[in-house]
């Protein structure tokens, strides 16, 4: 429930604001998700690995953010990432996605 809110901030202003209307409407919305499982009769440990699984697809997307923020010559100036640290991040993305990948195939199976 707190992924979204998390990145959100994280990417706004780096403080978690618990009492915001937005943490409030986007928290609000995952409860009422997640109380889908028990209502249409889903097994609920299932769901918590369901939902564990889901974990793994946001990964790329902050590897991804990671990656363009770091090299924003207007944001990072002088410290924008040079080559190495672009190749390895490019690997940790590749490594995600795979993982991701291998997540998709565990929800099919």
């Amino acid at each position: 429930m707190l992924i979204a809110p998390l990145l959100i901030e994280d990417y706004r202003s780096g403080k978690l604001d618990t009492q915001s209307k937005q943490f409030r409407i986007i928290t609000g919305i995952a409860a009422l998700f997640a109380l889908t499982i028990p209502v249409l009769g889903f097994n609920p440990v299932k769901g918590q690995i369901l939902t564990q699984v889901f974990n793994v697809f946001v990964l790329p997307l902050v590897i991804l953010g990671i990656i363009l923020m770091i090299n924003n010559k207007k944001l990072m100036r002088e410290y924008a990432a040079g080559y190495l640290l672009n190749f390895v991040l490019g690997l940790a993305f590749l490594f995600a996605v795979l993982i991701s990948y291998n997540g998709i195939l565990a929800l099919i199976a």
